[in-house]
């Protein structure tokens, strides 16, 4: 004959919901009762138990009821009851998000500009270096002879005029005239007076005259192998030219 066991009754007094969860969760460990289930719902508890009847156990096939727990009896919610047993405590570990001062990434981009337009500055500053030694190497492979190359290159950029003999305009012999006088050296005005009047020499130096033809049509200044300073033709300015054709002899004063 199957034996009824008494049901269980809370004892009276005020209901406590931890007392309750403590309770449920010891007797769930006790051999007469081989499941247990605790359930959380959003604003409320429901504990149950559901076990298999044992005859060696001397249990009924009907299990102890369902007890229920509300929030309209309890005074914690059932996150905070679960907490406080043991159950449902959390597990995920969060990584902690790392936001960089406004300010220092501005003092980066600052120190960034800073350092690019230092680099422009010294770039610039080394081109201007390379230049004007460019040009003091240049100048130093036209000796002075007198005073004459540095007095023809006072003249650089100045037209050509035809029967002009001034700095607003030279040609050819009136430039080596008017050199030459700067110089203090009166030579005749014509390229062909020139040839005439001068010394012939083979080896010319910076300062002599190169001419062209003879009787000469041209006269330049001469300034180094290959280089001369002439009024070449209409059209073209005072400076640095090639000898371009070979001359028909080179003249000193």
């Amino acid at each position: 004959m199957a034996q009824n066991v008494p049901g269980r009754h809370r004892a009276p007094g005020r209901f406590n919901a931890i007392s309750e969860l403590k309770t449920i969760a010891r007797e769930s460990a006790q051999p007469a009762v081989k499941g247990a289930a605790i359930v959380a719902a959003s604003g409320g508890l429901v504990a149950s138990f559901a076990g298999t009847a044992n005859a060696a156990d001397g249990v009924n096939s009907a299990a102890a009821g369902p007890a229920v727990v509300g929030p309209q009896v309890g005074t914690l919610k059932a996150s905070n009851a679960l907490s406080a047993i043991g159950y449902g405590k959390p597990t995920l570990k969060t990584q902690p998000i790392v936001i960089e001062d406004v300010k220092v990434e501005r003092e980066r981009a600052d120190a960034a500009a800073e350092k690019a337009a230092a680099e422009r500055r010294a770039a610039d500053a080394e081109r201007a270096s390379r230049s004007t030694a460019r040009v003091a190497l240049d100048n130093a492979k036209i000796p002075s002879a007198s005073g004459i190359v540095g007095i023809a290159q006072s003249f650089f950029g100045v037209p050509y005029v035809y029967g002009g003999s001034s700095p607003s305009g030279f040609d050819c012999s009136g430039f080596t005239s008017y050199v030459y006088r700067q110089a203090g050296i009166s030579i005749p005005r014509t390229a062909s007076a020139q040839q005439a009047a001068a010394t012939r020499v083979s080896d010319p130096q910076p300062g002599d005259l190169v001419f062209f033809g003879s009787p000469a049509y041209h006269v330049g200044i001469y300034v180094s192998p290959g280089r001369m300073i002439d009024a070449q033709r209409p059209g073209t300015v005072i400076g640095n030219h090639s000898i371009w054709t070979a001359p028909s002899g080179y003249g000193r004063f």
